[in-house]
């Protein structure tokens, strides 16, 4: 018997669907996650290592290629609304904010009364996997609002900047 297969006995009996579900979530807020290959639907979209504009299917029967102008265009012709999207993300946003704020409070309050600071690491680390959620809500807003969802690179500079000029109250041309 390996290590491997004795953690992952004692695991597979003391990790719930609760604990599955925020392992997922993490994993897309802070590893990212790919899109389904809409051409085979079993591969995800991965950038090609050569040409950063592609996209290609990791599906080894199927290799599929989709440049990013051609997703954006893909995505223009579902009929979705942008300011609805945009709208309905910052409130995501808004919301997940207003649930990191309600975690630290409940969770200073519970760590003062049992005089753990291990409860107060806890919710803080949970505090900052909400707070990221938060933040990628914000920034596929941005992305939304300004047209600028599907490029080789992420204009992070730009949504900071733009962030930091609506915080301050300054338009930017």
């Amino acid at each position: 018997m390996g290590i491997r297969s004795f953690l992952a006995g004692r695991l597979a009996r003391r990790v719930g669907p609760e604990h599955r579900t925020f392992a997922a979530m993490t994993g897309t807020v802070l590893g990212g996650s790919h899109a389904v290959c809409p051409a085979c639907g079993r591969g995800h979209l991965r950038p090609d290592p050569g040409v950063p504009s592609l996209r290609k299917c990791d599906d080894p029967a199927c290799g599929a290629t989709f440049s990013l102008a051609e997703m954006g265009r893909t995505f223009a012709l579902e009929g979705a609304d942008i300011r609805d999207l945009a709208h309905e993300s910052r409130r995501q946003a808004f919301v997940l904010l207003l649930a990191a704020v309600l975690i630290a409070v409940v969770a200073a309050a519970w760590a003062i009364y049992v005089q753990s600071r291990l409860t107060l690491l806890g919710a803080v680390l949970l505090c900052i996997v909400v707070l990221a959620s938060a933040l990628v809500q914000r920034y596929r807003a941005w992305q939304l609002e300004r047209g600028r969802m599907f490029e080789a690179r992420a204009p992070l500079g730009a949504f900071v900047a733009a962030e930091i000029d609506a915080l301050l109250g300054r338009k930017r041309p």
